[in-house]
């Protein structure tokens, strides 16, 4: 059972000022406390994932979108706009405060094989394990099941809050997971706070 759900439901977060307002308290997926956030700046960890892990990947295939589920205001995500090109990347979410053009507004809980496309790279950013499991897991196996041979899906380990065995997920839709703690010494992922390298993997998706 999901305990978070029981308590909480997931609609409940699916609100405009609970994830945009940068003085909110939202859960910590890790940690499973209630932290204040940095409005998803430059700050947000995510972007020095992108900047100093994603941007350096050499093998991510040519083909294939640049996919980002949650892009928030899209700081981290113009990133990967500015490197693989806007036209190549494509953001997914309830809201789209910025009018970023490359960004669809869609609940993703009802992403579906229509809307599939091929994906080069993915971040599973939308909600969190802890207060949107559903969402989370949806999402999850939508962008999966539509990366494409070599390309790479980022996300979280079986370290993540609600200790869904997501290493066992991703391997039985042949993906070899890559753990950040594995990879550490070769990118300059220093400043993450250990928890965050602890529980983030790079799942890759093997040849058929």
């Amino acid at each position: 059972m999901i305990k978070t759900e029981k308590v909480y439901g997931e609609q409940n977060f699916y609100d405009f000022d609970f994830w945009f307002d940068g003085n909110s308290e939202r859960s910590d997926m890790e940690t499973r406390s209630y932290n204040k956030v940095d409005n998803y700046d430059k700050g947000y960890y995510v972007y020095e994932i992108y900047k100093n892990i994603i941007l350096e990947l050499n093998d991510i295939p040519s083909d294939g979108y640049i996919v980002v589920l949650g892009t928030n205001r899209c700081v981290s995500f113009d990133l990967l706009c500015n490197y693989f090109g806007k036209e190549r990347c494509i953001g997914y979410d309830l809201f789209n405060p910025t009018n970023h053009s490359q960004v669809i507004i869609k609940d993703c809980i009802t992403l579906t094989d229509l809307d599939n496309i091929p994906i080069a790279f993915c971040h599973n950013d939308v909600g969190s394990f802890p207060l949107t499991p559903k969402l989370k897991l949806h999402s999850q196996d939508w962008a999966a099941k539509n990366v494409i041979e070599g390309g790479y899906f980022l996300g979280l380990n079986n370290k993540n809050s609600q200790e869904f065995n997501l290493e066992k997920r991703m391997n039985n839709l042949n993906f070899k997971n890559i753990q950040f703690k594995d990879i550490k010494d070769r990118y300059e992922i220093s400043t993450l706070k250990e928890y965050l390298i602890n529980c983030h993997m790079l799942s890759r998706r093997r040849s058929k």
